[in-house]
């Protein structure tokens, strides 16, 4: 009967029988399995136990790590700006950041192909406490930059996203990694709500110390949670270095491309808390309700629009990547000095940028094994640090000697040569392929 009932061959049961113990657990059964279906389908994973607990941590840890790192980020400027820091030593201190992890990037993807996804959170996240507390306890600006050192290794994203890779099919890799980004963006989110109303009855520097906490929580929660187990990949060979990843097929454009959106939608995001303050004289309340609007219509993006983007080509991607932040650009270049105009838009600039990335960075882990998750997460990642560590350096030099105004100008008009560029390459290495192609059949022949 139990069998009969899994295939829902047994709709119309007497009353007497569905009272069944029996009856009530197989219901209990099917009703367990089916939700837990469910649950795999949204995050984009395998409906494997192990492979969902994984996902789940790393959803949770996502979303504990975007909170502190929203938390930081809304109260750097004013520590900044309390230990003598100005515009500039901002963009320089960004800009720093941005190099170091490039660099540490790339290394930390070589780390966790090496040590596997658990190692990968704990050295992530312990690297952002680390950079968490000596932000908080900073008074100088030596000091101050001594605290992006540790972001050298702080990739919580970077790990969060092997996992989904290793977790997910090709088919269902922008769900996975459209889900991670959005639990970034939930926590991106709620970080911000919550720091709004912290900066009412604390000082930034106590911000910054619960920063310090929700990262000495993801840490534990990795600690006690990660299912344990030995961590192998069914290829253990590893491609030999970055160079051999880039001559695959689509990837060189694709990255370029990450590069060029990054480059030019960092100039605004990148200083997005900075600009609040200075022309627009933003409190710190203030400040916080942007963010937490500019982190809804992330998250929103990253939900709903990267999910259904997996059906595109590297060329459709790329174009509608570049497409949709050319808009918010134009419209922030059009309001001028208005400080309605440029809340408005940021929001849409946010999602574009973001989400733009997160689905050009899921359409090149599906060109790697499994065995390269890691090295192939960190490349995809690298452009984003380095597009953010140029980005407010042009920005801030824009600022100073053209205005606010010039600043969206400037990152609309790289983009849309860079754009040109790289599709020009992209036709003349296509053309190249298929020569040889030729060649081949032609010897063949």
């Amino acid at each position: 009967m139990l069998a009969f009932l899994n295939l829902g061959l047994l709709p119309d049961l007497p009353e007497s029988l569905r009272g069944n113990c029996l009856f009530r657990k197989a219901v209990a059964a099917r009703t367990e399995q089916h939700c837990i279906e469910s649950y795999a389908d949204f995050l984009g994973c395998k409906q494997e136990g192990k492979m969902l607990e994984q996902m789940s941590l790393a959803h949770s840890s996502q979303a504990l790590y975007a909170m502190a790192s929203e938390a930081s980020a809304v109260v750097l400027p004013y520590i900044n700006s309390a230990v003598g820091g100005n515009v500039q030593t901002f963009a320089m201190m960004q800009s720093v950041t941005s190099i170091s992890q490039v660099l540490g990037g790339l290394c930390f993807g070589h780390y966790a192909d090496r040590f596997g996804p658990r190692w990968a959170l704990l050295t992530a996240h312990g690297a952002a406490m680390s950079s968490a507390i000596l932000v908080a306890s900073a008074q100088s600006r030596p000091s101050l930059f001594l605290a992006m050192m540790p972001l050298t290794l702080a990739h919580g994203f970077q790990a969060s996203g092997q996992i989904a890779v290793q977790c997910s099919e090709p088919e269902q890799r922008s769900v996975a990694m459209g889900r991670i980004s959005g639990s970034y963006g939930l926590g991106f989110f709620t970080g911000t709500l919550v720091t709004a109303y912290a900066a009412r009855l604390l000082l930034p520097r106590q911000i910054a110390w619960g920063a310090v906490a929700l990262e000495a929580s993801v840490l534990s929660t990795v600690l006690a949670l990660y299912p344990s187990g030995e961590y192998s990949v069914e290829e253990p060979k590893p491609a030999a270095s970055f160079w051999e990843i880039l001559q695959r097929p689509h990837v060189w454009s694709l990255v370029l491309s990450k590069l060029s959106t990054s480059a030019a939608g960092g100039m605004l995001l990148c200083m997005i808390t900075q600009f609040a303050m200075d022309p627009f004289n933003f409190s710190t309340a203030q400040t916080s309700v942007l963010m937490a609007y500019v982190s809804g219509m992330q998250l929103l993006s990253q939900t709903f629009v990267v999910p259904h983007l997996g059906h595109l080509g590297p060329k459709a991607l790329r174009l509608s990547s570049a497409g949709a932040l050319l808009v918010p650009l134009l419209g922030l270049w059009a309001s001028g000095s208005s400080a309605l105009g440029y809340c408005v838009w940021m929001g849409p600039l946010a999602a574009s940028g973001y989400g733009g990335n997160t689905a050009l960075g899921s359409l090149m882990s599906c060109l790697a094994p499994e065995s390269e998750s890691g090295s192939m997460v960190a490349l995809g990642l690298a452009p984003l640090s380095l597009g953010f560590m140029l980005a407010p350096i042009m920005s801030s030099w824009v600022y100073q000697h053209f205005g606010f105004q010039a600043v969206p100008a400037v990152a609309a008009a790289m983009l849309c040569c860079a754009t040109a560029a790289i599709e020009v390459l992209d036709s003349m290495d296509a053309e190249e392929e298929s020569l040889e192609l030729c060649d081949s059949d032609n010897e063949i022949s």
